[in-house]
C-alpha cells in the first residue's frame, strides 16, 4: 500500500470531525440514505462504509437492528482509532482500488470527499468496479465529491484553526492543468510545555458529473441522484451522488 498520509493525523482527526458543520454533514448523509431506503422499499442487511477513517460515518449505523456494518480504510492508524471506538463494526484494511471483502452488500457509502483522493480515471473506475461487484442488485451507493470550484477556492486562502490546546494552519495549491489540489496542514500539537510540529499533505482531484455518471454506468451502476450538497452562491462546492446497482447483464 502507498504511504499512510493520515498516520500522524489519526490521533487528532476526531477533534476536526467534532466541528458542528462536519457533524451536520454526517447527519444529512444518514438522513438521505434512510429516505432512499424507504422510498425503494429496501430491507438492508449489510452496509459497507468505504474510506471510513476513524469511524464517524460508520459507527452510527450499528444502531440499526439486524445490520452488519463493515468499515474499510487503507490507513492502519485511522483504523486503530476506529477499533478503539467500536467493536460492533468489522474493520477492514484495504485499498479502495482493490476491494475484495468476500461478501455482498445492500448499501455502500463513501464520504467526506474521499473519492477526490483518487487521482486517476483508471483508479476511480477500479473503485466503482469494486462497488459494482460488492453491491447486490438494487443496492445503493452513496458518496460525495468536492468540486473544482471548491478546490480552486481553497488554494486562494490560508487560515489558522485552533482545536483545544492544538493549532494548525491549512495552505493549499490548485493546478488548473490537472485539476489536482495539494492540500497541506501544518499542525502544532501541545505536549506539556512544548509543541510538536506535524505536517500533513494529501492531494485531491475534481471530477465532473458527466465523467462520474459514465464511469458508474461502466461498473453496472446507474446514477439516480446528483445535486449540490453545499454551494457558495450559485457555485456548488460539494456534490452529492446516489447510484443503484443494475441487474447483471445476461451472458451472451
Amino acid at each position: 500500500m502507498a504511504r499512510d498520509s493520515y498516520r500522524d493525523l489519526a490521533a487528532y482527526y476526531d477533534l476536526m470531525a467534532s466541528d458542528p458543520g462536519i457533524q451536520a454533514l454526517y447527519r444529512e448523509w444518514r438522513g438521505l440514505l434512510l429516505a432512499a431506503i424507504r422510498k425503494r422499499g429496501l430491507r438492508p442487511r449489510v452496509l459497507v462504509d468505504l474510506a471510513c477513517g476513524t469511524g464517524n460515518s460508520t459507527i452510527p449505523w450499528t444502531r440499526r437492528r439486524g445490520w452488519t456494518v463493515v468499515g474499510v480504510d487503507r490507513s492502519a492508524a485511522m483504523l486503530r482509532a476506529a477499533r478503539r471506538k467500536s467493536r460492533a463494526v468489522r474493520w477492514v484494511r484495504q485499498d479502495l482500488t482493490a476491494l475484495r471483502l468476500g461478501e455482498r452488500a445492500d448499501l455502500v457509502t463513501c464520504h467526506f470527499d474521499a473519492l477526490n483522493h483518487v487521482l486517476r480515471d483508471a483508479d476511480l473506475q477500479r473503485v466503482f468496479d469494486g462497488v459494482g461487484r460488492l453491491l447486490r442488485e438494487g443496492g445503493l451507493f452513496q458518496f460525495d465529491l468536492n468540486t473544482a470550484h471548491w478546490l480552486r477556492r481553497l488554494s486562494a486562502s490560508q487560515r489558522l484553526f485552533r482545536l483545544g490546546p492544538h493549532a494548525f494552519t491549512a495552505y493549499n495549491a490548485f493546478d488548473p492543468r490537472t485539476g489536482v489540489a495539494l492540500l497541506r496542514q501544518l499542525w502544532f500539537v501541545k505536549r506539556g510545555r512544548h509543541y510538536r510540529k506535524l505536517e500533513v499533505a494529501v492531494r485531491e482531484r475534481a471530477y465532473d458529473r458527466a465523467a462520474v455518471r459514465r464511469m458508474l454506468r461502466q461498473s453496472g451502476l446507474r446514477l439516480v441522484t446528483v445535486r449540490a450538497q453545499r454551494a457558495l452562491g450559485a457555485a456548488p462546492i460539494r456534490d452529492y451522488f446516489l447510484a443503484v446497482r443494475l441487474p447483471a447483464r445476461p451472458a451472451r
